[in-house]
């Protein structure tokens, strides 16, 4: 069998490679061509640019120039807007929380926060928080308690399968860099955990989304700020005993109170289809919806 045999320089012959000896390979630079140097240049006299008009000026117009009509940029007309109030959340999904516990980089063992989740490697830029989403429920087999700021009902149910807890607890900016850095802040000048801002109390204090606010120390921190026994009534407002909702309107009862006048209370008639299954059945139509 013919054996191939290379042909590889020896490098102990080759000159040592210095200051003086460096150099770029051959046809690597090129000599620009000189203009304006004589028609045996062939790039003499107008240097390429022919007579007169836009092209011979040495300013060009500006990107998006179209010659003086109505540019494409224009024409078009506007769609959309920026929403000043949209909340951007970092997505977590249940099967990345799943990779980082099977690699050992989670401790189920303790209570898994934010802080935790960001040192382990598994977020990216965090603005506003974390949610929680639900890909991966079907394979995840892990009892854990975590907190975030926000988590779908999927993944909350995936969670409780297993046993384990979910927390959505809200931060601003502040508590915020104050949880995910805690080393550039000293411990005893560390910001506390704010109160969330008025549009955003409904959501923790609702059971269905496991918010902060009705946990033991959530309720410690309405009591502080005068807030004690508030609650989310039916048209989604922050009611708090013994002050009015709304300019005008008498003082909200206690949560007790409340539910069991909307226990007693008659049904009203808000949408159509009520004002139409109403007709058909009479004074029987609120067990017909």
């Amino acid at each position: 069998m013919a054996t191939i045999t290379r042909k590889v320089p020896d490098l102990t012959k080759l000159p040592r490679i210095g200051l003086n000896n460096l150099k770029d390979l051959p046809g690597a630079r090129k000599a620009e061509r000189r203009k304006g140097r004589g028609p045996g240049s062939k790039r003499g006299k107008t240097s390429g640019r022919g007579h007169k008009g836009q092209g011979q000026r040495s300013r060009k117009p500006r990107v998006g120039f179209e010659g003086g009509q109505t540019p494409f940029y224009l024409r078009v007309p506007k769609h959309g807007f920026y929403n000043k109030n949209a909340k951007h959340f970092e997505p977590l999904n249940l099967g990345r929380l799943q990779y980082l516990i099977e690699r050992g980089r989670l401790d189920v063992s303790r209570p898994i926060t934010m802080y935790h989740i960001n040192k382990a490697g598994g977020l990216g830029n965090v603005k506003q928080g974390v949610k929680l989403l639900g890909n991966g429920a079907e394979w995840f087999n892990c009892k854990i308690d975590i907190e975030v700021s926000r988590a779908s009902q999927t993944a909350i149910e995936a969670i409780e399968r297993q046993g384990g807890k979910v927390v959505t607890a809200y931060y601003n900016k502040l508590s915020l860099q104050a949880l995910l850095h805690p080393e550039k802040y000293n411990e005893r000048l560390k910001p506390r955990k704010a109160l969330p801002q008025k549009s955003e109390m409904p959501y923790y204090l609702n059971e269905k989304n496991r918010g902060y606010l009705l946990t033991e120390e959530g309720q410690r921190r309405l009591s502080e700020a005068g807030l004690a026994g508030c609650y989310v009534d039916e048209n989604g407002r922050v009611a708090v005993p013994g002050k009015p909702t709304v300019e005008g309107d008498p003082p909200a009862p206690t949560k007790e109170e409340y539910l069991k006048q909307l226990a007693t209370a008659k049904r009203v008639v808000k949408t159509p289809y009520e004002a139409a299954v109403k007709a058909k059945y009479g004074d029987k139509w609120e067990t017909a919806v």
